[in-house]
């Protein structure tokens, strides 16, 4: 029995397609939060993250529209905050002002206290020998801004 061309074309399609999904590094073999921690089936793909530690659980109260709080953890977790408020935002250490965007901020701690400080950068200096939770509180106008979140330890 013959086979047609296009079974044949069917027979020589799957080998091809799973070795290049191995080529481009596609498959995850074990996930993470952090980047660097994240393994592959094949080569990883071509990226510049590579943080062990990670940001988890991040919470802002009150949410505001004008005032976005993310976590970038491509290399170790930092905090990005915008504010187009009309109020400056005022956490601990740091001021950011009406209409400042992209500011980035990286945990650090002195005397048991956290804090966070700027940043030119995503890569985080702080890192903690144990997951940490942390709490940052702050004021924007007459408004308390609570920060929460995680800061893990090395995840590999």
């Amino acid at each position: 029995m013959e086979m047609t061309a296009s079974a044949r074309a069917d027979q020589l399609l799957i080998p091809v397609l799973l070795v290049s999904v191995l080529l481009t590094g596609c498959l995850v073999k074990e996930d993470s939060p952090a980047p660097g921690c994240i393994e592959y089936w094949g080569p990883a793909p071509m990226g510049g993250c590579f943080g062990k530690t990670a940001i988890l659980d991040l919470q802002v109260e009150p949410e505001m529209e004008c005032l976005q709080i993310s976590v970038n953890n491509c290399n170790g977790g930092v905090l990005e905050v915008s504010n187009s408020c009309a109020e400056m935002l005022v956490l601990s250490r740091i001021t950011i002002h009406p209409r400042e965007r992209n500011v980035t901020l990286d945990l650090d701690r002195e005397n048991g206290e956290y804090f966070l400080r700027p940043t030119d950068s995503n890569f985080s200096e702080y890192l903690p020998p144990e997951d940490e939770p942390v709490e940052i509180l702050g004021i924007m106008g007459a408004l308390e801004v609570r920060i929460a979140f995680t800061k893990t330890s090395e995840l590999c």
